[in-house]
């Protein structure tokens, strides 16, 4: 007797209402977050903000969808799996099997490009995350090296002589 619902630890209607909006503005958050999130990952390689498949621009470069979705391309696979970082393997790598480096799908065919610099190139940029998108630019013809003039001789049996004193 003399307990009343907010005693025993049960919400009220005012408490259920507060609850309630606090969680709405939560998930307001979290939408937010994860939708400008791949807004920030667009910076970390060449014309990440610049990849357009079939004709639109997809702003969300390592997921399946333009616009995200939790599901991840190769492209973003290979991303995650590089530590969000844009690097030689990565840039080398044709992580959508169409017979196009990464590198040069997003402008980077030389795979020189870092954080913050500009590409070689900004036109012509493809997906790199689905096969039916290529781009049309060419990869630049790699240098052969030069052969040496002359090999490496081969080791001696023989052992050192001892120096004299």
């Amino acid at each position: 007797q003399g307990e009343t619902a907010g005693s025993k630890g049960l919400y009220t209607p005012p408490q259920i209402s507060i609850h309630m909006l606090s969680v709405e503005w939560f998930l307001h958050a979290l939408m937010f977050s994860s939708a400008s999130g791949y807004m920030t990952y667009q910076t970390l390689f060449p014309n990440g903000d610049k990849v357009m498949r079939n004709g639109e621009a997809w702003p969300a470069v390592g997921h399946m969808s333009a616009s995200h979705s939790f599901d991840k391309n190769p492209f973003g696979l290979a991303f995650a799996a590089a530590g969000h970082e844009w690097t030689v393997p990565l840039c080398e790598e044709d992580s959508d099997g169409d017979g196009q480096s990464n590198g040069l799908e997003l402008g980077d065919p030389l795979c020189a490009w870092t954080l913050g610099a500009t590409p070689s190139r900004s036109d012509s940029i493809s997906h790199p995350g689905f096969s039916d998108s290529m781009t049309d630019a060419v990869a630049p013809a790699t240098p052969t090296q030069a052969p040496t003039s002359a090999p490496t001789p081969a080791p001696t049996s023989a052992p050192t002589p001892a120096p004299t004193p």
